[in-house]
């Protein structure tokens, strides 16, 4: 096992999906191993106060170092025991070993293809819905019901809007976003208006409403109007929702998390995360007892998806230097 190589799957690991683009996952190189580490800098005090989406952004992480390294037709052997030490800044998750003999894995033709999609879907056709309904899985449950959609679309703009009303998570999260290019971190991390689908004059309209004007428009009721995004979810030919089982490790749903995700890649479609569906408690056991998810088994996440309406854009990531330690 060459450094080289060790260097090649963390740069494919570096595209996994992570919360609010913050990417956690660092790599030390030790021998012939990796080691996947938490920078535990990047938690969401506010938004992810329990660490459960550094967790699942970690482990999809991992599945995507597992994803490359079958490309080398290697299988990465994981070990969470026997870590070094954590401390303030670093807390070790897994190490990896490699051994010879794996199958390219189905789902890495979209390793790095991958990307959130936040703009608007083409209108879909039956085709598109016919094709999104091929997705469903024991922890994918997909609705393509013109009316269900919109349904999903009021709760989606209702839990959003529920978080986005509190001072401290839009603090938070205007503090993730890079609304201008002149941002010195818009090409390595957060959320860059590119990314969020805005125009210059909405970037500048979403630092006004998510800031200074925001009391104001929630007071008149305008804000809840400017924010909503419903119907980009209600236009789309499906909304995919990811449950796995109520006692699951985050980490090991990040690694499901992360191949859903490709499968949608590869069905065609785009996707974008809506992380509120599942975040906001009533919102999840209300979508959860109306759509049946099994017994025994919690949202984790909902996907919008649909045919992309124009063409991709660089992804923010940060550099290969920034993720070693």
């Amino acid at each position: 096992m060459t450094e080289a190589s060790l260097l090649h799957m963390v740069e494919a690991a570096i595209a996994a999906p992570n919360v609010h683009n913050v990417q956690p996952a660092r790599w030390r190189i030790e021998g012939d191993t990796l080691l996947l580490i938490e920078d535990m800098s990047r938690r969401l005090a506010v938004g992810d106060p329990t660490g459960n989406d550094a967790a699942i952004s970690l482990g999809a992480a991992a599945e995507g170092l597992r994803i490359a390294a079958s490309r080398a037709g290697l299988v990465a052997i994981e070990s969470r025991s026997e870590l070094p030490a954590a401390t303030d800044a670093l807390r070790p998750v897994a190490r990896f070993r490699f051994e010879p003999g794996a199958a390219i894995d189905p789902l890495a033709e979209w390793l790095e293809q991958r990307a959130s999609w936040r703009g608007n879907f083409l209108p879909p056709t039956e085709a598109d819905r016919t094709a999104a309904a091929t997705l469903e899985a024991d922890d994918a449950r997909v609705v393509v019901e013109p009316a269900a959609l919109a349904a999903l679309a009021r709760d989606f703009d209702r839990a959003s809007y529920g978080f986005t009303r509190r001072r401290d998570f839009r603090g938070e999260l205007r503090g993730w976003m890079r609304l201008g290019r002149s941002h010195p971190l818009w090409s390595n991390d957060g959320l860059n208006a590119e990314a969020m689908a805005l125009s210059r004059v909405e970037a500048v309209g979403a630092g006004l409403i998510l800031g200074p004007l925001f009391a104001l428009l929630d007071k008149l009721g305008l804000a809840r109007i400017l924010l909503a995004e419903g119907s980009k979810v209600e236009g789309g030919a499906a909304v995919v929702l990811f449950h796995r089982p109520t006692d699951e490790d985050a980490y090991e749903s990040g690694r499901h998390f992360h191949r859903l995700w490709l499968a949608i890649e590869r069905a065609g479609f785009g996707a974008a995360v809506l992380a509120a569906l599942a975040d906001d408690r009533e919102a999840a056991g209300e979508i959860s007892a109306t759509h049946s998810i099994p017994s025994g088994h919690r949202l984790v996440s909902a996907f919008r998806i649909g045919r992309r309406s124009g063409p991709g854009y660089p992804r923010a990531r940060l550099p290969l230097s920034s993720v070693l330690v």
